[in-house]
């Protein structure tokens, strides 16, 4: 019945705590009654029992010896990966200057500070870390401060979980990855139940926008948030898993013991029971969507026929209906549309993960199912650009774009997917896109810190370390940091949210940064911010089973090395777009499965 305790002279305080998960509350007055003091006993009883364990030969509890097999464990995971700007000696002394201080120093100069980058980065990867292993992030990561936390502390799918796993893979942090895998697996009969209640459709999946990471059914919807309709949102759940078998390869992925259970084994193949077939199920979804009866002309009209069977010469699939979220067309009274692009950007992703996957499995339907693929790429709609060039958010004459918005989903082609990569006017059309939203947004509805570091992802993945390195110094000059570097959901803390998206999601952009891969190649200091002139980063995965051992780099010598090793026999083309003279001049080179490679720009 207390409500505190009152501690005085205390030389030091330890506080443990037993969370336990209740999914199956019941009623208030059963669960206070019975079952609070139920869970009150078995949690004091695990505690006596760690207090035992990790007690010193006095009897006294021992921090430092609790701590040990945790710190021991956490550090082979953060050594993975070594991050430093400017010079070793300046480096080393980073540590010297409080996280407050810090922050007041970074907001008497628009120069980025190389010690609040570095230790921001760190910080990162810790926050990372303390989340892996048997789900995600939530919006607050594992830390509420609070009962009941904005929008619940769930797992939001539609930016923040897909902003705060942006570097786990690239980032080297294997369980993190696992983790991830977990998270995916235990919704997955949801996800197929989504697809069957919602669109009456057979082997598909469609994920919802929020869960609490055990249940995943659709139960948000209405006129403005018509999540029902989201479509896109199976296709950027599947990337990191395929980001994953891009890094690491095929594994055997061990299971959770929740997963045992449903799947009533220890283990699952990557590639064969885990990635195919959530790609196919995803896969089937698009093509389930899709009919010939609401079609796009050849002058670029919706059209709806019934009873037509296929397209005619000309004719694209009209994606209906669709959500871009969470915004809506200027003038227009609902956000239930059609052709959002990032529909359109989501059904390429699919297939494309599709056919790589199918070509490397070589499976007997393999062919079949490539050939399906390339049939329903050559029907989707295309993308519309507007006045200013820029990639419309929905591929249809009578939308007008809205950009006093915080989400850039319509970006989906340049992040998480690739097709910028090799669309110089698509990836112009993007740029264009980001400096509309800086314009029109401006004031309006900008202080999202999620909105902000996909902006920053997609800069990244635009070549745009200009823009990358603006977005940083504008979340940097913020309020948005903590004095533990925690940061909230806002730049000017008005909703007064702790969330860990933009502390996670900071280690993906700067990945993106340093380093771009794909399947085929890999690109040295893409979008590096003007600031960094020197610096070096270990141990950083690729998406073509390259592992940068190191990279370095000095702007002033205009010296770029990189020392590599390759997990298979491949051919990579290697290029540095930042040094000018190297922009047309990408090295191919021939890697041999575990030997070491040295890369060099001069």
């Amino acid at each position: 019945g207390s409500n505190g305790y009152k501690i005085i002279d205390a030389e030091e305080v330890v506080l443990l705590t037993k969370t336990c998960c209740l999914p199956q509350l019941g009623k208030m007055e059963a669960f206070s009654k019975a079952r609070i003091p139920e869970y009150s006993k078995e949690a004091a009883a695990f505690l006596e029992e760690i207090v035992k364990k990790y007690s010193d030969e006095k009897g006294k509890f021992c921090y430092q010896k609790a701590l040990a097999p945790h710190k021991s464990r956490h550090k082979k995971m953060f050594d993975t990966v070594k991050f430093f700007l400017g010079d070793d000696a300046e480096a080393e002394s980073e540590e010297e200057v409080c996280n407050e201080e810090l922050l007041q120093e970074q907001k008497k100069t628009e120069t980025l500070r190389n010690d609040l980058v570095m230790r921001l980065y760190a910080l990162g990867r810790y926050a990372q870390i303390s989340c892996a292993g048997y789900s995600v992030p939530r919006l607050c990561g594992l830390w509420t401060g609070e009962w009941n936390p904005g929008w619940r502390g769930a797992y939001t799918m539609d930016a923040n979980v897909n902003i705060q796993v942006s570097g786990m893979n690239t980032g080297n942090i294997y369980e993190a990855g696992i983790g991830y895998l977990y998270f995916v697996l235990r919704q997955l009969s949801d996800w197929e139940e989504n697809a069957e209640k919602i669109y009456g459709m057979k082997n598909a999946i469609q994920i919802p926008v929020n869960t609490d990471g055990n249940r995943a059914m659709i139960v948000e919807y209405d006129k403005a948030y018509p999540f029902q309709y989201w479509n896109a949102g199976a296709s950027w759940m599947m990337q990191p898993v395929f980001e994953f078998w891009q890094c690491f390869g095929n594994r055997k992925i061990p299971l959770e013991g929740r997963l045992q259970h449903i799947f009533q084994k220890e283990s699952l193949d990557l590639e064969r029971e885990i990635l195919r077939p959530l790609l196919l199920k995803t896969m089937n979804f698009w093509m389930q969507l899709c009919t010939p009866e609401y079609y796009v002309d050849v002058n670029g009209n919706a059209c709806y026929r019934k009873g037509k069977r296929k397209l005619e010469e000309g004719e694209k699939y009209l994606i209906v209906p669709s959500y871009s979220p969470e915004n809506h067309p200027r003038g227009y009274d609902s956000t239930i549309t059609a052709n959002a692009s990032m529909d359109i950007a989501a059904a390429k992703d699919c297939m494309y993960m599709v056919m790589a996957v199918e070509e490397k499995m070589q499976c007997a339907d393999s062919e079949d199912i490539v050939n399906r693929c390339k049939k329903f790429l050559s029907e989707l709609p295309g993308y519309l650009f507007d006045n200013s060039g820029a990639l419309c958010e929905w591929a249809l004459n009578c939308y007008q774009d809205n950009n006093e918005h915080r989400h850039i989903s319509h970006l989906y082609c340049a992040w998480p997917a690739y097709e910028t990569q090799k669309d110089e006017k698509l990836r112009l059309a993007c740029v264009q896109a980001v400096a509309n939203r800086n314009l029109k947004n401006i004031g309006k509805d900008d202080t999202a810190s999620h909105g902000w570091i996909h902006k920053a992802l997609v800069c990244a993945r635009l070549k745009d370390g200009t823009g990358a390195a603006s977005i940083l110094r504008h979340l940097f000059h913020s309020d948005i940091f903590y004095g533990s570097l925690m940061t909230d959901h806002n730049t000017d803390r008005s909703k007064g949210v702790y969330c860990t998206d933009t502390i996670i999601g900071l280690v993906g952009v700067i990945n993106e940064m340093l380093v771009y891969s794909d399947m085929e190649q890999i690109e040295f200091l893409p979008a590096i911010a003007p600031e960094w002139t020197k610096g070096r980063i270990c141990g950083l995965r690729t998406r073509c089973h390259v592992l940068i051992q190191r990279l370095t780099w000095d702007v002033d010598r205009k010296e770029i090395s990189a020392q590599i090793v390759s997990d298979v026999n491949q051919e990579i083309t290697f290029s540095c777009r930042y040094l000018a003279e190297n922009r047309n001049n990408p090295q191919q080179v021939k890697l041999c499965k575990g030997e070491n490679a040295v890369i060099c720009f001069h």
